[in-house]
Parts: structure tokens; C-alpha cells; sequence
């Protein structure tokens, strides 16, 4: 036993790394933390440090806890599953009730198949599109994030303290041939997609996208956009695939495909989905997935819809379906947030960039006026990562959490009150004077 227990964040940060590389198991929680914060707990909209200071958190896991963190009407009945057995390798009654409560939510979904993090359903509806199609080519788009699997991770989104770019390779360490086919094109960029389709057209399997790019500072599609891909994948034998694992559920009810009213072939969803349990589902129309039913397409993990997670599902889903206005007061508060932070801003003379769907929101600093909204570039090359890193902590020492790098987005929960929202507003306004003082 160590002569000394660390009691502090910066004691048991270090103690940590010592052990866990990094100090935590993902390298976007590693870069989240600027000033040591190692967490107690955390229940509703906030969080606890291991010194008892209390923080409103608009991280809120990065994304999954609609209803904030700790909703008993999620942990309650999954702490019982746990008693009952939450692993058998067996199906259970809940697989049936978790993929009938998704089906009636996700208007292209008629089967799922479970996993158990966003970069491994996704990984196995890529494989689905290339067995379906029999062709091998994948396009992506710039800025959009879709697990770590070594054929899609061609741009991983990473900054420097200068804000620049890891440019378009692989992350260090994978195969560079794995990336052979995979196309990134720009986002929004019609001429592009056209051009791709027009000299590979026969050779692509499918196009993954997030319908609105929520990884690189909230992208919206430009009108038109999304139909056309629809069309294109449509008149050349490709499947669309929309990665919904920050807007399914998060949007609205059904996802960025029912708010934007395109239906793809094959979609992703996670976050939401399990409340803040580890699990993920992909699905699609029957036919196809019909290769994952009949065993020919392989789809495989021992946890894949373990009893906990289909617990959390079940859970989260039916408290969704019956909050008809869940998503009404999420809108309410949430316009009410931008148009305070967008009047904030402007008052204390800084350029910033907002822009938000639904309970997704995104807020960056600028170091130069934006263009448009429409392009992952104009997000990228006028934003001033070192100022708002340096906003970021002025912004936790006064009680609110959100991530340091910019790229990631706010997200608001319905445990959030209108004092929460006069709270964030409050400290945002404090961190930008002292960012003036400096």
C-alpha cells in the first residue's frame, strides 16, 4: 500500500498513468483534460471531482446521456438485470423487445444486429456492404469520424496545441495498404461526389457518412445534398450508410434520416441508444440483412448483446417513446443557450463559430471570420485552438465542463434547468473577461 493515498486530481491523475496509459482508455479523454480532473461521480447535469469541487458538464459523456447522467429509470432496471444475469451467450426476451423498440423508432430500419461500441457496428455494415455488392471501394468525407477500424480511420481528427491537422494518412501503426479502398472526398461538394461516381461508379460499395457531421465542429448537409447522394448510390448499385451514432436519438426521435427525411440503406446508431452502457447496433431492410441471418456475411462478439445492454436499451428507448415532449423542451432550452452564447460573444468582441442540431451544439473560438457553415475546412482553418484551449480552462476552474478542443460538440440534457442554462452563461461570461485580462 502506498504510504501516501493520492487525494488529489493531480496526485491520482499521475498515479494512474503509472498504470493506465495515458491515464484513461481513449485518447480523446486523454486530450480532454487540460487541468487534472479525475471524477467521483456524477448524476443529472453535473459532475463531482475527487476534491468535491461540482462542475455543470455539457461533455455529458460525450454524447449518450439524454436524460442525464445516473437517470434511475435507466440504471435501475439494469442494476436488477445485473442481479438476474447479464450474460448467458443465450437470446434473451429483451433482444427481441430491443430490436422491435429500434425499428419503431429509425424509419430505415427493419432488423439490427447488436454491438458493442459505434466503431464495431460500423465495422461489420462495411463488411455487410462489401459482401452485398461484391466490391471492395468505400467513400468517406473529410471530418467525419467512424471508429478506429484500420479502413476508414484516414483522417483521425487529431491537433497539435496549434490546431493543425494529422493530414490525410492512417493513424501511426496501421497498415497503409488497409486504406487502399477508401476515397475521402470533401463534404458538400456535389462536383466531388459526381466526379467519383462517374469514374468508380461500378467499383463502390458504398458511401458511409454522418447525415450531419457532428466530429469536426457540426457540419449541417447543404439542401440537396443528402438526396443526391441518396440518388447516385441508388442508380449505381451502392448501399448509403448515414454513421448515427451521435444523432440517432439525439436529433430527434428518429434520428438525423427523420429530420432530414432521407432514408439510407444501412444505419449505425450507439450513444443514446444505451444511456451510457457500451452498445451499439447496425440495421437495415431485411433483404439485406439477410446474409447476417442465413450466416453466409459474418458478424461475431461474445458481449454483442449481453442482458445488461439490451437492458439499457429496452430502458432508454421506452422512456424516449413515452416523452413526446422530451425533444420540444430540448429545442427550447438549447435555442435559448445559442442565442445567449451568440449575444455573449459578440458583446465581449470575440469571433466565434456556433452551430447546432437539436441538442448538439457546437462553440469555437476564431481567429478569422468563417466563410460559410458548409464546409469541414471552414470549420477547421478559422478556428483558434490555442485561445479557446486557453477558454476552455478558464471555463472549468469556474464550474463548467466541456472539451478543450473545439472539433467537439456540446451536448444538452433535459436534466439541464433554465438555472443550469443561466449558470453556463454566467461562467462563459467570467472565462471571457479573464481571457481579456491575459
Amino acid at each position: 500500500m502506498p504510504a501516501h493515498a493520492p487525494s488529489t486530481n493531480t496526485e491520482l491523475l499521475e498515479a494512474t498513468r503509472t498504470v493506465i496509459a495515458g491515464g484513461s482508455s481513449s485518447n480523446m479523454r486523454n486530450l480532454g483534460i487540460q487541468d487534472p480532473l479525475v471524477i467521483d461521480r456524477a448524476q443529472g447535469a453535473r459532475i463531482w471531482d475527487i476534491e468535491g469541487n461540482e462542475l455543470i458538464d455539457v461533455n455529458m459523456g460525450y454524447g449518450p446521456h439524454l436524460f442525464g447522467f445516473a437517470d434511475p429509470d435507466v440504471v435501475e432496471p439494469v442494476a436488477e438485470r445485473l442481479r438476474l444475469g447479464a450474460m448467458t451467450g443465450i437470446i434473451h426476451r429483451l433482444d427481441h423487445q430491443a430490436g422491435e423498440l429500434i425499428s419503431a423508432l429509425i424509419p430505415s430500419i427493419e432488423q439490427v444486429r447488436f454491438a458493442n461500441s459505434g466503431t464495431e457496428a460500423i465495422t461489420s455494415a462495411l463488411r455487410l456492404a462489401r459482401f452485398t455488392t461484391g466490391r471492395n471501394l468505400i467513400v468517406t468525407f473529410e471530418g467525419h469520424y467512424h471508429g478506429w477500424s484500420e479502413t476508414v480511420l484516414r483522417d483521425p481528427i487529431t491537433t497539435d496545441s496549434e490546431g493543425e491537422r494529422d493530414g490525410l494518412r492512417g493513424a501511426p501503426g496501421m497498415i497503409p495498404e488497409a486504406l487502399h479502398h477508401t476515397v475521402q472526398l470533401p463534404w458538400n461538394d456535389v462536383d466531388a461526389l459526381t466526379a467519383v461516381f462517374t469514374e468508380h461508379g461500378s467499383d463502390i460499395a458504398a458511401v458511409i457518412c454522418e447525415p450531419i457531421c457532428a466530429n469536426a465542429g457540426l457540419v449541417h448537409p447543404l439542401p440537396g445534398f443528402l438526396e443526391r447522394l441518396a440518388d447516385l448510390t441508388a442508380e449505381h448499385g451502392a448501399l448509403l450508410i448515414f454513421d448515427e451514432v451521435i444523432t440517432g436519438f439525439r436529433v430527434s426521435r428518429g434520428g438525423a434520416q427523420e429530420l432530414l427525411g432521407v432514408r439510407p440503406d444501412l444505419t449505425i446508431v450507439s450513444k443514446v441508444l444505451g444511456g451510457g452502457f457500451p452498445v451499439a447496433a447496425f440495421g437495415g431492410s431485411r433483404r439485406l440483412m439477410r446474409p447476417l441471418a442465413s450466416n453466409q456475411a459474418f458478424h461475431g462478439g461474445v458481449y454483442s448483446g449481453n442482458h445488461a445492454a439490451m437492458q439499457a436499451v429496452v430502458s432508454m428507448l421506452q422512456k424516449i417513446q413515452g416523452h413526446d415532449s422530451a425533444y420540444d423542451d430540448l429545442e427550447r432550452s438549447c435555442a435559448f443557450l445559442e442565442k445567449s452564447l451568440r449575444s455573449v460573444f459578440a458583446e465581449a468582441g470575440y469571433g466565434v463559430r456556433i452551430a447546432r442540431a437539436g441538442s448538439v451544439m457546437s462553440v469555437a473560438l476564431l481567429n478569422s471570420p468563417q466563410q460559410g457553415l458548409e464546409a469541414y475546412d471552414a470549420a477547421m482553418n478559422a478556428i483558434d485552438f490555442p485561445t479557446h484551449r486557453r477558454f476552455q480552462l478558464h471555463c472549468q476552474r469556474l464550474g463548467l465542463y466541456f472539451h478543450p478542443n473545439p472539433l467537439e460538440p456540446w451536448f444538452l440534457s433535459t436534466a439541464h434547468s433554465d438555472a443550469d442554462l443561466d449558470r453556463i452563461v454566467d461562467v462563459i461570461v467570467r472565462s471571457l473577461r479573464a481571457l481579456s485580462t491575459r
